[in-house]
């Protein structure tokens, strides 16, 4: 069977894969580890300019933050080329 993952276990799994607690990412996003903690048990679900944070602080698409895709790749690895095209 097909396993897709979902927003809440993709998000625990960015902080778990970085080694951090819930607080330290709480700090960093200027949330409460409380809230951080209900986004991780799917309660409640994060507004649009926290999950362009998010992504920005993990460095991952929006698209791989939300389980669009599994295809983990940097942020800005995947738009340099475009960058530097335009400078």
């Amino acid at each position: 069977m097909f396993f897709e993952m979902t927003f809440k276990e993709r998000l625990k799994g960015l902080r778990e894969d970085h080694d951090l607690t819930q607080l330290e990412v709480a700090q960093a996003l200027n949330i409460t580890r409380a809230t951080l903690a209900n986004y991780e048990q799917g309660i409640r679900e994060p507004d649009f300019v926290l999950l362009v944070k998010i992504a920005n602080y993990y460095d991952v698409t929006l698209d791989y933050l939300l389980c669009r895709t599994n295809l983990k790749v940097s942020f800005k690895k995947l738009y340099a080329p475009i960058k530097k095209k335009y400078k």
